[in-house]
C-alpha cells in the first residue's frame, strides 16, 4: 500500500472514531438500612440524619473488560467534570443539620457502547482536597462538607438513628501534614475504592446500605456513637472495615460492603 493511502486511511479511521456519539447516562443513588430505603422524614424503626458523599474517577466498564471514563455533566451546583456531591437528605425530619437540596443522581457522557460494571472513588483527589473552600467552585464550596480542622473535605457524612440511640460518621483525610493550601501529604488518605462487578447503566442503581457501617449492637446499646476518622476513635474500626479502609493506616484493606447494586424502580 502506498504509504500516503495508509496515512489517508488512519486519519478516516480515527475521525471516525472520533465522530461516534456520546452515551448520556444517570447513575441514581438510593440510602438504605439492610433491605429498606430510609429517609430524613417517613417514619419507621430506623431514620436518616445526614448522607452527603464525594464520588471522583467514575468509570464503566464494557462487556469486554476496558474501562471508560464517565464525563460528569459541569452544572456548576453539584458536578465538575471529575467530582460529584451526593445528597440524600433533605433537610426535613431527623435531618436538622442538612439542606432541602438534594442530589441522588449522577448525569454524564460515555462512549457508546454495552457496559456491565462502574467503578468510582468515595473522596476528593488530593490535588483538590485541600484548598481554600471560599475561593472553590462548586461543589467545592459546600462549608459542610469541608474539614477546617483537618485542612481538607469531608468525603462522607452520613448518620441514622432510632426512638433510642444514633449512629454518624464523617470520613475524610487524617494526619496531614502543613497548612491549608499548603498541605504536603497525608497519612491516612481515607479514600475509598468501589467496584460494583455487576452494573448496568439504565437499568440498575447504587444502593448505599448504612446498616453495614454499624456494629451488631451498635443501635441496641442506647449510647450515641460517632466517628470522626481519627486514629484514636475505636468506634471507627468496625465502619473502616466496612468500608474497605485499614482504620490504623487509612489505606485499602479488603473490599467495601456499603455500596451495592440493586435494579432501579
Amino acid at each position: 500500500m502506498h504509504p500516503h493511502l495508509a496515512i489517508i486511511l488512519l486519519v478516516a479511521n480515527l475521525c471516525a472514531a472520533c465522530g461516534e456519539p456520546a452515551l448520556q447516562v444517570q447513575i441514581p443513588f438510593e440510602a438504605r438500612f439492610s433491605t429498606e430505603s430510609i429517609s430524613c422524614d417517613e417514619q419507621g424503626d430506623i431514620m436518616l440524619t445526614d448522607l452527603r458523599f464525594y464520588v471522583s474517577d467514575i468509570q464503566l466498564t464494557d462487556t469486554t473488560g476496558r474501562a471508560h471514563k464517565f464525563d460528569l455533566d459541569r452544572d456548576d451546583i453539584w458536578q465538575q467534570p471529575n467530582l460529584a456531591l451526593l445528597d440524600l437528605e433533605n433537610g426535613r425530619g431527623e435531618c436538622v443539620n442538612g439542606t432541602s437540596e438534594v442530589n441522588n443522581v449522577l448525569r454524564g457522557t460515555i462512549t457508546q457502547g454495552e457496559y456491565s460494571a462502574l467503578s468510582f472513588t468515595l473522596g476528593v483527589p488530593f490535588e483538590s482536597n485541600h484548598g481554600d473552600p471560599l475561593l472553590a467552585t462548586a461543589p467545592l464550596d459546600d462549608a459542610a462538607m469541608h474539614w477546617h480542622w483537618r485542612g481538607g473535605y469531608k468525603f462522607l457524612r452520613t448518620g441514622v438513628r432510632d426512638s433510642d440511640d444514633s449512629f454518624w460518621l464523617h470520613l475524610g483525610s487524617t494526619g496531614c501534614e502543613g497548612t491549608l493550601q499548603n498541605i504536603t501529604g497525608c497519612k491516612a488518605p481515607n479514600r475509598v475504592s468501589v467496584e460494583l462487578r455487576d452494573f448496568v447503566p439504565g437499568r440498575d442503581m447504587v444502593v448505599v446500605d448504612l446498616a453495614e457501617l454499624l456494629a451488631g449492637d451498635t443501635l441496641s446499646d442506647k449510647i450515641s456513637t460517632d466517628c470522626s476518622s481519627g486514629p484514636a476513635e475505636e468506634n471507627c474500626v468496625y465502619a473502616f472495615k466496612a468500608l474497605g479502609i485499614d482504620h490504623a493506616t487509612g489505606r485499602a484493606d479488603g473490599e467495601q460492603r456499603v455500596f451495592s447494586s440493586a435494579l432501579s424502580p
